[in-house]
């Protein structure tokens, strides 16, 4: 008997070691994700201000790259297997409490944005526009959040019955099982591309005046389309391990199919707007 509970006891520390494993791997992988995506945002919206990139720029968004990456091996080396505990507290019953009565905390926040945006406009009108940029990517990001945490944390199995080529592709894209979205690789390959036209001195022609041959500039689609990259992370993370207090889930499907309906929207006309800047570009110079 003293031989089994060692055992057990030894097993309760392994499984309590990846538990601290997988879930610090899902802060690590929120943290990254930031990253990626704010310093991104100022590489986009600076491009016409500097000359040549400041070194920092790479760094911070190869770190967070790098977070990204180290993250998902820690996930993948873990041998954690969650003991279910009803007992344990879980915030998603506060997020969906939030949700079905309506609190009113998002409407104070919207004051306290607009009247930031007032007092802003006494200042400088260029504040204001990054201040509109800097809370559109917090709107898109919280509400990307509440559309990810809420509902049921082991929620009912989908209807989806895919088979043959089709099962394999949509598993590839199954944000569940791997951070390395569409949005990520289209967003690093565009930011990638504005670090190195400023450091080979290959300008890029983004129309962004008044009558753009596009509905909208690369830069502005692409900013878009970084809150949608950090809301497909969120899949990921909460599938993988528990954060802020909101325990790991068990989530199917449908989310993941409206996440790559909204990629087909954003990241779409991202994706050809990007190959025609770039083409032109190079067409251009050499």
């Amino acid at each position: 008997m003293e031989n089994i509970r060692l055992i057990e006891g030894e097993n309760n520390q392994k499984s309590s070691g990846g538990g601290i494993i997988r879930n610090s791997s899902s802060y690590l992988m929120f943290v990254g994700i930031f990253m990626v995506a704010l310093s991104g945002n100022w590489v986009l919206n600076n491009y016409d201000r500097v000359s040549v990139y400041p070194k920092t720029s790479y760094i911070i968004f190869g770190i967070g790259l790098g977070m990204v990456v180290l993250a998902y091996v820690m996930n993948k080396l873990s041998t954690y297997k969650e003991v279910q505990n009803v007992e344990k507290r879980d915030n998603r019953e506060f997020i969906n409490l939030w949700e079905q009565q309506r609190m009113p905390v998002d409407k104070v926040l919207v004051g306290v944005a607009i009247l930031a945006l007032v007092f802003a406009a006494f200042y400088s009108w260029s504040l204001v526009f990054r201040l509109v940029e800097l809370f559109l990517f917090i709107g898109i990001v919280f509400i990307g959040f509440l559309f990810v945490m809420k509902g049921d944390r082991v929620e009912e199995p989908d209807d989806l019955d895919f088979k043959g080529k089709v099962k394999k592709f949509h598993d590839r894209i199954d944000y569940r099982r791997h951070p390395f979205t569409i949005s990520l690789i289209i967003y690093v390959l565009v930011i990638g591309s504005f670090l190195l036209s400023k450091q080979w001195d290959i300008p890029l022609y983004m129309e962004v005046s008044g009558n753009p041959r596009y509905v909208t500039s690369l830069p502005d689609i692409t900013f878009i389309m970084s809150g949608l990259m950090v809301i497909s992370a969120y899949i990921y993370i909460i599938n993988n391990g528990d954060l802020f207090g909101i325990r790991k889930a068990q989530q199917n499907g449908l989310k993941v199919l409206q996440l790559h309906f909204a990629e087909i929207i954003i990241c779409g006309p991202t994706f050809f707007i990007w190959i025609v800047v770039v083409i032109e570009a190079l067409i251009v110079h050499f």
